[in-house]
């Protein structure tokens, strides 16, 4: 039905999160008839992602390239580098970050366990959290609490399930967000309210 230039413009876009066939063709004709620089200014995004974007040594947050290998967070010294909020994505970070409430610092661990699947996912930031919280033992600045917050799914629980098991020899405080989130809800949407009562609600796994 569509020219070929269009129909790879679908096929691709379409398999980004929430964008559909649908909602990649009514994108793929805006921008067409777009009469700004709108495909310009896209492509200059792109190639700006690939290229100037990497993540974080320690907590795997994105940064730009650079000298620095450390997000605003971890070379913060400001922050609370005892604690050590765990979450899902980037943008579950920036979530909780917006809300104003946690001045720790993150691990992005870049998505979940499978509910269909029980092999350990290998593209989990895991083995360098366990790693992150051992190299800390006995330091200065020993990592005291790591806070799962991770969306209240079953998804959700199996991966706390695991962290918990492999987190429990370092003998660290583990807790998971409180009230205020409902089952089923995802970290990323709630609102700065709904996360506030839910970090300072948290409760401790044991």
């Amino acid at each position: 039905m569509y020219p070929k230039p269009i129909k790879n413009f679908i096929d691709n876009f379409s398999k980004l999160p929430g964008i559909g066939p649908r909602q990649a063709a009514r994108l793929a004709f805006w921008i067409l008839n777009d009469k700004k620089n709108i495909k310009e200014d896209l492509k200059k995004a792109l190639e700006g992602l690939a290229g100037k974007v990497k993540s974080c040594d320690f907590c795997h947050f994105a940064i730009e390239n650079g000298d620095n290998n450390k997000c605003a967070f971890c070379d913060n010294p400001v922050r609370d580098h005892k604690t050590i909020c765990v979450v899902e994505k980037e943008t579950d970070l920036a979530t909780i970050e917006k809300a104003g409430v946690y001045k720790g610092l993150y691990h992005v661990l870049g998505g979940l366990f499978s509910a269909l699947d029980t092999a350990i996912p290998k593209n989990l930031k895991i083995p360098e959290l366990a790693s992150r919280v051992e190299s800390k033992m006995g330091a200065d600045n020993e990592i005291e609490e790591i806070i799962l917050a991770l969306s209240p799914t079953h998804e959700g629980d199996l991966t706390a399930r695991h962290l918990e098991r492999l987190l429990k020899p370092f003998k660290v405080k583990i807790t998971r967000l409180g009230r205020g989130l409902p089952y089923g809800s995802d970290v990323e949407f709630a609102d700065a309210k709904t996360l506030s009562g839910a970090l300072e609600s948290r409760k401790e796994l044991k």
